[in-house]
């Protein structure tokens, strides 16, 4: 169990100080003190705080913390700590490593790279030692690497750092292949440590979570409308096409099977026997694409809310705010919508059904 002894629900509160313009206009405008406490009224009690090294570090992003926005990071956790909320900390992206480019491998090819980034995450460490509030550490959003051997080296020296420096700090590692569950498993077998939670994401089937996501490349030759639940449309036209090889290997899969939550609970069949052993594990992110059909978003997610809290798997929803799925979604000129409270109330399921429990 986690040490925190709470089972983690939230949000990811992202495109704030990761994925965003990362200055300080931003920073003090796009997510207030206000949020926070809004996520707890609505009885969430944790979120995933998503920080980009550039935002953190100086040397865009290679050097040293930055005094200020430490002290702005500071005041957020403090603003979670005050709302009652636990803070799972995430370095969404580095300039060694991004789940958007696959070509940023240092952190297991370079070991200088790798050494920077383990004196950052000391350095972080050693900033946050005497924070008084629930916090975690999740040290790297999406690792890309193939082989889970390779993270997991890489893993290992990163802990070792944070550990070193703070040996009771929860350290949360994620599943190569973008945070795959079907490299959970393994990644448990190849890193192990005091006071660790293993974590995933889930988005599949793809062609339902991310249908005609305009930078899922992959995904660009097959634009069918998928609903859920259901099977994928029109897969033999399409795969009577000429496909890149990674295209054609997932729609012959995804298209092969009636997706319906039994299943995802299929899909989630490693997260289900790792459960059984006792070990912690964490649902970084899950969502459906906004541009997906609405019953498919709402139906998909209420599935999968289900079966995380059937499981006592602690989760954090992709997303909170704009980033085309969040639950406060973007209007044209930068403008907030009105909050969906549909797919709130969906969320809202999982709180429901632990305390009732």
């Amino acid at each position: 169990m986690m040490s925190s002894s709470i089972t983690p629900t939230g949000f990811n509160f992202g495109g704030w100080i990761s994925q965003s313009t990362l200055t300080d206009k931003h920073a003090k405008t796009f997510i207030t003190q206000e949020d926070f406490k809004k996520v707890a009224d609505w009885g969430f009690n944790s979120i995933r705080l998503l920080v980009d090294c550039r935002f953190l570090f100086d040397k865009d992003g290679l050097g040293k913390l930055i005094p200020t926005h430490l002290a702005f990071l500071k005041k957020v956790l403090g603003w979670s700590a005050e709302a009652g909320l636990m803070t799972i900390l995430d370095l969404h992206e580095t300039p060694i490593h991004s789940f958007m480019n696959t070509e940023l491998e240092g952190l297991w090819r370079d070991d200088k790279a790798l050494n920077l980034f383990c004196s950052q995450w000391t350095e972080l460490t050693h900033a946050l030692k005497n924070t008084e509030c629930p916090l975690q550490f999740d040290i790297l959003n999406e690792p890309t690497a193939c082989q889970p051997a390779d993270w997991g080296k890489a893993a290992k020296a990163i802990i070792r750092a944070v550990h070193a420096e703070h040996p009771d700090r929860e350290v949360v590692v994620e599943s190569t292949r973008w945070g795959s569950v079907k490299t959970l498993e393994a990644l448990v077998q190849e890193v192990q440590a005091p006071n660790l939670i293993y974590s995933f994401h889930f988005y599949e089937p793809m062609w339902v979570t991310h249908q005609r996501a305009y930078w899922w490349k992959e995904g660009q030759p097959y634009l069918e409308t998928v609903d859920y639940p259901g099977y994928l449309p029109n897969v033999k036209a399409h795969m009577a096409k000429e496909l890149p090889a990674n295209t054609r290997a997932r729609l012959e899969f995804e298209g092969s099977i009636h997706w319906d939550k039994d299943a995802l609970r299929n899909m989630m069949a490693p997260v289900e026997r790792l459960v059984k052993q006792g070990i912690p594990l964490y649902c970084g992110e899950f969502g459906v694409f906004e541009q997906a059909p609405r019953s498919a978003r709402l139906n998909w997610t209420r599935d999968v809310v289900d079966l995380l809290t059937e499981m006592n798997v602690g989760w954090s929803y992709w997303i909170y705010k704009w980033l085309d799925f969040g639950v406060w979604p973007e209007q044209p000129k930068g403008q907030t919508a009105a909050l969906d409270e549909e797919m709130l109330s969906i969320l809202q399921r999982g709180i429901l059904a632990k305390t009732t429990d």
